[in-house]
């Protein structure tokens, strides 16, 4: 409708020529003016109503900081050209944070499909949710033009750029037992329910240890090593707790991501078996047993669907008291103050970006 003021006055004038001169001429061409007015209305609607449009997300991983290529696909089923289609994109991350929109101009043939790739931008890690509101299909002198609903959606993640995190693993972490249904091959331990070895009696077994069948094949006293179960003996908790100070909530969950998922992927590569766990919107929490990187980045595009969620004063204090204190023995908390604490004290300065963890060797 941007031409249509301008049309009216052409009209005006022509309908005020018409009735001073009175002349046949300027009837016909005001005659000629309101057709073309009423077939501009009617192919307006009718563009509007042949209009089909959906989202096509990109192919390739993307990260945060990254240009999002969306493919916008146009299907024409009418037999006009749209030559001024307008669609109104919105987009937001799914983490927190406002939306942003963007108005894209295109065209598509009749009785064709027609494909336009635009660009958003993610500068944080999480769900990017893009939704075409709705369309704008102008006819062909732009007079009219009408706006349809279109509420097509996708959803794209957007993955971290994960960095380097060495670890050095204590004893105490090494000989940790806890429950589990996985057992050492390298240690045997005191667990009944799981033969590790079979082996010739020594002086200082236990007689209730003898494997009195094989004994009696063998004629010779064989004694049975119970195998010792692999726990998880260090949790690392993403506390997605809403931080007042924080100008934004997005930018903080996105470290906690980033970071907590850095230090999970340290953790597997110096080969301790850990558990990653957050809370849902609800106050539950979500927990995933991590034996390998590959465990990591299985466990990641669940991570990007987090919500931020009341303050938890003492993370090891609220996921013992669902899981129990003794499932484990070394508690990281990777907070959105961007501090990270071992066992509710301040384990490394504030900062959770690569400067500020990669490069050092945490003892754990």
């Amino acid at each position: 409708m941007k031409n249509l003021p301008v049309y009216i006055i052409a009209m005006a004038l022509a309908l005020y020529i018409m009735v001073m001169f009175t002349e046949p001429a300027y009837f016909a061409i005001f005659l000629g003016l309101v057709a073309v007015c009423i077939f501009e209305l009617l192919a307006a609607v009718y563009l509007r109503q042949s209009i089909r449009l959906s989202l096509k997300g990109p192919e390739t991983l993307i990260h945060n900081g990254d240009m999002v290529p969306v493919t916008l696909h146009i299907r024409n089923q009418g037999f006009f050209p749209a030559n001024h289609l307008r669609v109104h994109v919105k987009y937001s991350n799914r983490l927190d944070g406002p939306a942003a929109s963007q108005w894209v101009c295109t065209y598509a043939d009749g009785k064709c499909d027609a494909f336009v790739t635009f660009h958003v931008e993610s500068a944080y890690c999480g769900v990017l949710h893009v939704e075409v509101d709705r369309f704008k299909a102008g006819s062909f002198l732009r007079l009219w033009g009408f706006a349809k609903k279109c509420n097509q959606t996708m959803d794209v993640p957007v993955f971290p750029e994960l960095f380097p995190v060495d670890f050095e693993i204590s004893a105490k972490i090494r000989d940790f037992i806890g429950e589990s249904d996985t057992y050492s091959k390298e240690k045997s331990g005191d667990d009944p329910s799981e033969v590790f070895d079979i082996r010739s009696f020594r002086p200082g077994d236990r007689l209730q240890r003898i494997h009195w069948k094989l004994t009696a094949r063998q004629d010779e006293w064989m004694v049975k090593e119970f195998s010792r179960p692999v726990g998880y003996p260090v949790v690392v908790f993403f506390n997605f707790s809403k931080q007042s100070q924080m100008p934004s909530m997005l930018e903080a969950m996105s470290k906690v991501i980033t970071a907590g998922l850095s230090v999970s992927a340290g953790l597997a590569r110096a080969k301790c078996w850990h558990y990653i766990a957050w809370c849902r919107q609800d106050m539950t929490i979500e927990r995933h047993a991590i034996e390998s990187e590959e465990d990591v980045y299985a466990c990641m595009g669940r991570l990007l669907y987090a919500h931020a969620h009341l303050p938890i004063a003492d993370a090891r204090h609220f996921y013992g008291q669902t899981w129990g204190f003794e499932s484990f023995c070394t508690f990281l908390s990777v907070n959105t103050d961007l501090t990270i604490e071992k066992d509710g004290e301040i384990y490394e300065q504030k900062g959770l970006d690569r400067d500020t963890l990669s490069g050092k060797n945490f003892i754990l």
